[in-house]
């Protein structure tokens, strides 16, 4: 026994109705799209933010840390200047504890390390190429100028301090050099006198220091200018960032 069922009649849609769904889901996926884009937008400017501080962050470290090497620079120039007094002076009323003194801070020297990972880091993510950081990175190119070139000039004041240690038994008693060569420092007692040195040895040690006085000024006017732009560069950065 066959049964029939009954046929119902299936709801033709019009076109207008697909335009109407084509239109809300396109509507549904470009808002989704947007949204996506204005939340990575928002979660990549927070990131620039916060990278943008800690470079300023960076920055402060470098300041602090370059006055201490100018301090040291000029440490530095002063006991040249006392050597060349102390070599062309009497050398048996020479103050040993002055003397060698003198000596131990012309052989010793260190090194600017520069706290600069963030700043890769940013110029990487090209956060120092937008129009409103142009100035910043200004500023950076400037500092990194003379961060450059006070790097060069350590590598040639390191060759003058080679030679100014080669120097130094042709212009220091040994027992002396030895008792008070020690980290940390150690210093001579206040005897009089350093005996036995050579005119020949005076002159090529005075030209020697003459270089290193050559590139502690360096130092200085290099430190001088990369103190200006990190400080300028934070303000910059803080500027933005309030």
């Amino acid at each position: 026994m066959e049964v029939h069922h009954p046929h119902h009649p299936t709801h033709k849609k019009k076109w207008s109705e697909y335009i109407i769904e084509f239109i809300m889901l396109f509507t549904a996926v470009t808002l989704g799209f947007f949204a996506e884009n204005i939340r990575e937008g928002i979660t990549e400017k927070h990131k620039k933010k916060e990278l943008l501080e800690i470079v300023s962050q960076d920055f402060n470290k470098d300041i602090n840390q370059l006055k201490f090497h100018a301090d040291y620079a000029n440490q530095k120039i002063k006991s040249c200047n006392l050597m060349i007094q102390f070599l062309d002076g009497d050398h048996s009323k020479l103050n040993q504890k002055e003397y060698y003194h003198s000596l131990k801070n012309i052989k010793g020297w260190w090194f600017f390390n520069p706290e600069e990972k963030s700043r890769i880091e940013a110029e990487s993510k090209g956060y120092f190429y937008t129009k409103e950081n142009s100035e910043l990175a200004d500023a950076i190119l400037r500092f990194n100028f003379f961060k450059n070139d006070y790097k060069v000039t350590e590598g040639h004041e390191e060759k003058f301090v080679d030679k100014f240690n080669n120097q130094i038994p042709f212009i220091s008693d040994f027992n002396m050099f030895y008792s008070i060569n020690h980290y940390p420092d150690r210093e001579a007692g206040n005897l009089l006198g350093v005996k036995n040195i050579k005119q020949e040895e005076i002159v090529k040690t005075k030209y020697i220091i003459s270089e290193i006085v050559f590139f502690n000024d360096i130092y200085l006017d290099d430190i001088d200018s990369m103190r200006f732009y990190a400080k300028k560069a934070t303000d910059i950065i803080q500027k933005q960032n309030n």
